[in-house]
């Protein structure tokens, strides 16, 4: 008995590819793919990233507490400017030794206390440190340390009263806070919403705060 088999070239035809629709739908299939992995991954980062700065701020305001229990207050801003890097840049020098609240002078009857920037080594080294610094990313002018930053690169920011102006802040606490991933464009944000004299927000600054990803110390 003879047996016929189908010719080899109805094979060859079968095997010749993908056609043009079907790469397309296999390379469309693949951008899908890649676009959401990037986008869990994206997401990932940014729950840690908050996480993250939720932990240092609650270690900054224990800092902070504990300067006020050494000093009788938190620590206060010099000078009359509402420059946000100088406000900072005090913090750190007060959780670290840098500066104290304490007399100006035996003479000087204008003030009880003032914020005093320390500049002679040994005596910084003898105060007492509230924060250790090597813990934060930070920022430096030669190897002093100037800010304290959060995990987007941003110095977290600070504000109380100033030592020119001791009463003027009606507030009972602080403002400690990350601008969160849009740095600059949240602070000036937030910025527009806070009396830098009374320390009093606005009745929506927390809707502003929201909407541009500012996590506040405590929350």
């Amino acid at each position: 008995m003879l047996y016929t088999f189908p010719h080899r070239h109805s094979l060859s035809k079968r095997q010749q590819g993908f056609t043009l629709i079907e790469l397309l739908m296999v390379i469309t299939v693949i951008l899908i793919l890649a676009g959401i992995t990037f986008g869990i991954s994206r997401g990932v980062q940014n729950a840690q990233a908050r996480t993250k700065a939720r932990a240092e701020l609650a270690t900054i305001s224990q800092a902070i507490e504990q300067f006020k229990s050494r000093y009788g207050d938190y620590p206060w801003h010099q000078g009359s400017g509402g420059d946000s890097t100088d406000n900072n840049k005090m913090l750190l020098y007060a959780l670290t030794g840098r500066m104290v609240l304490a007399d100006p002078s035996p003479t000087d009857n204008s003030t009880e206390i003032a914020a005093i920037e320390i500049t002679d080594q040994a005596q910084i080294d003898k105060n007492p440190k509230f924060l250790d610094d090597s813990k934060f990313s930070t920022t430096k002018i030669g190897q002093l340390t100037t800010n304290l930053l959060d995990p987007w690169g941003n110095p977290y920011v600070y504000r109380y009263k100033r030592d020119n102006s001791p009463d003027a802040w009606d507030v009972f606490g602080f403002h400690l806070y990350s601008t969160g991933p849009k740095g600059n464009s949240a602070n000036t944000a937030i910025k527009a919403k806070i009396n830098n004299s009374t320390g009093v927000f606005d009745d929506n600054f927390r809707d502003v705060a929201n909407a541009e990803g500012i996590i506040f110390a405590g929350e």
